[in-house]
């Protein structure tokens, strides 16, 4: 059962010693209720061998986490002028790109179901903007290719791209988040069913986040009106293990210490921003570098593996330097 993005405000919550941006990432990370994990697979999409306690959550419980807040927003507490005014800014959630990465178990034997899948049944979803080949080959070159070369009774394991999207329309003409999946989910039913324990830690989504509206309102607020790329991995392969440099921010890591201890929550490891107003957002040396750092890691994230992001290209090449803020 999803359990939402991030968690409620209450009027009379405290600012606190956060800088906007921080209270943004807080109020935006996923959360969602993991199940126990087992290590039979789905469809022929096999973990590799993990810890068969680790937790895992199905992709169709992460999209429910986005349901309310695709339809309602999601309401993100502001303060303008140190502490003294605050505001509640409201942003809805779109689908800007996703990548799914597995290891597919091919049979070296007679297979164990009396008949093995055609590769065309194996075949993913692709968008017009991205070759699938090329994407494939950046998967074994990024991802270490084969998860083991040993031919055994089970055969072999190999890293395959599953699916993929990156969104080309207009922010205007988009569908929000929760709808964009349902309609891609009939093309690639998986899109539901698959779970983060099949899928490799190359596996992440990138959400776009665009405000809707403000309470209060006014002219005097238009230095709040930035709009975001958070990035998400949606592998728990590896639950426990840090070394992929996805390290949680203090903002994330303060709205998992106020989730349910049975909750998993989907830290932002990269992030990228458009009309970003440092006076208003990020104020403090601190949480300058917070926002550099956080776009260099989606800079860096991308260049690793060739993904052609088209929603990044376009924050990217509005960003404002540092040296201005």
């Amino acid at each position: 059962m999803a359990a939402g993005c991030g968690r409620r405000f209450d009027a009379g919550d405290a600012p606190a010693r956060r800088c906007n941006l921080e209270r943004f990432l807080e109020a935006t990370t996923p959360v969602v209720t993991p199940s126990s994990s087992s290590k039979e697979g789905v469809k022929g999409w096999s973990q590799s061998e993990a810890d068969d306690s680790l937790p895992f959550f199905t992709l169709g419980d992460l999209w429910d986490a986005f349901r309310e807040c695709s339809a309602y927003g999601t309401a993100v507490p502001l303060v303008l002028n140190g502490c003294s005014d605050g505001v509640v800014q409201y942003y809805v959630p779109y689908l800007s790109a996703v990548q799914l990465y597995g290891g597919y178990r091919r049979q070296t034997g007679p297979s164990r179901t009396g008949a093995e899948e055609s590769d065309s049944d194996l075949e993913h979803e692709t968008s017009s903007s991205t070759n699938a080949s090329s994407a494939q080959e950046t998967s074994e070159s990024s991802s270490g290719s084969e998860a083991s070369s040993d031919d055994g009774e089970s055969g072999s394991c190999h890293e395959q791209l599953l699916f993929e999207f990156f969104e080309s329309e207009s922010p205007y003409q988009r569908e929000p988040l929760a709808d964009k999946i349902c309609s891609l989910a009939k093309r690639f039913p998986e899109l539901q069913t698959l779970r983060s324990c099949d899928l490799s830690p190359a596996s992440w989504i990138s959400v776009a986040w665009y405000p809707i509206y403000r309470i209060p309102t006014g002219p005097t607020l238009r230095d709040l009106d930035a709009c975001f790329l958070t990035y998400h991995s949606l592998s728990t392969q590896f639950a426990g293990d840090s070394s992929h440099g996805l390290k949680p921010t203090t903002a994330t890591a303060t709205a998992c210490a106020r989730t349910p201890v049975t909750a998993k929550w989907l830290p932002t490891f990269a992030m990228a921003s458009y009309k970003l107003k440092g006076a208003a957002w990020t104020p403090g040396w601190r949480d300058r570098q917070l926002a550099a750092s956080l776009a260099q890691a989606a800079d860096a994230w991308l260049r690793l593996l060739r993904a052609d992001h088209p929603d990044h290209r376009f924050f990217a090449a509005r960003r404002v330097p540092s040296r201005r803020w």
